[in-house]
């Protein structure tokens, strides 16, 4: 049986449902909104059922339950087609071309310059394009569209077509006041910890991890503030207006303004990854980003051990 629908009508439908009206689709894909009118009604025809309820005016268009149905349906046939188009792009670039790299703001600061550097002596003409996003599930999407070819993510990883390499256990540890009574302490239990006021994260997945932990000790945490910023909560704990449990990564350990105590025993390790589409043909200089990826974790995570056996003296 032959499809009776094409990919520039199921995009138009798409981008309707996705921007709310007819004009706004338009001015998304950069055709005149007629055309548009005219792609989801050629597609509607073809379906046999309206997709769309049209309110008229500004109003927000609404989708029909056949148009909801075909949209899941859509979502994935164009997303498939969005990877196909890197996965070519990526084996005719061969050892040429542009790598783009989906990152968070904590592997930003620590990993990838000294990844970005090593990478780049090595596969000097391969362009690095690093993407930033606190949206830790965009990550993901963009690497099934395949506008990523490949992504830093945290672990376990949502649900989709994905590989992924595990490459680094970064340790939550305490972060004081300079000041603190805890400054110089080499551990901290979490039933020490959770009658601190805190500093939190607005990630709700990282927050909500860390209130579950902190509750096990069956006291409720005070958290006195929120931030994604990871120098912005470490600026109020140097400040004196709390304590913070951060993922090592994010933190800047030789801020003299504040202490870092490395263990905080009862607080498993954040886990991170590397991520790519598990049906893209990878060319071989992404596959080396990948290991040099892990030796550059390991590097650092030996960094991190050397460091507190020393406190530990």
């Amino acid at each position: 049986m032959t499809p009776s629908w094409d990919t520039r009508q199921l995009v138009a439908l798409l981008a309707v449902v996705d921007t709310g009206t007819f004009s706004a689709a338009a001015l998304h894909l950069g055709y005149t909104q007629s055309a548009v009118s005219q792609q989801v009604a050629s597609l509607e025809r073809a379906v046999g059922a309206p997709l769309l309820e049209r309110p008229g005016g500004p109003r927000r268009v609404r989708l029909t339950p056949v148009g909801e149905s075909l949209v899941v349906h859509a979502r994935a046939v164009v997303a498939r087609l969005l990877a196909a188009q890197a996965d070519i792009a990526a084996i005719r670039a061969g050892e040429r071309g542009t790598l783009r790299v989906g990152t968070m703001q904590s592997v930003g600061t620590k990993v990838l310059p000294r990844l970005l550097s090593r990478f780049r002596d090595e596969r000097p003409g391969i362009a690095l394009v690093p993407l930033e996003t606190f949206d830790h599930a965009e990550l993901a999407r963009a690497v099934e569209t395949g506008r990523f070819d490949l992504s830093f993510a945290p672990m376990p990883v949502v649900e989709g077509p994905f590989a992924v390499r595990r490459i680094l256990d970064d340790p939550f540890v305490l972060l004081a006041p300079s000041d603190s009574p805890l400054a110089g302490s080499a551990s901290v239990t979490l039933r020490q910890v959770v009658r601190l006021p805190l500093i939190g994260f607005a990630d709700p997945d990282l927050q909500d991890e860390l209130v579950r932990h902190l509750r096990r000790t069956g006291h409720e945490p005070d958290i006195v503030f929120r931030s994604n910023d990871n120098p912005t909560v470490q600026g109020f704990v140097a400040a004196g207006l709390g304590y913070a449990l951060m993922p090592r990564l994010t933190v800047d350990e030789d801020d003299p303004e504040v202490a870092v105590v490395p263990t905080v025993t009862g607080l498993p390790a954040r886990q991170l990854g590397v991520i790519w589409h598990v049906d893209r043909q990878l060319p071989p200089s992404v596959h080396r980003f990948i290991e040099l990826a892990v030796e550059v974790c390991a590097d650092l995570s030996r960094g991190w051990q050397e460091a507190d056996a020393q406190v530990g003296l």
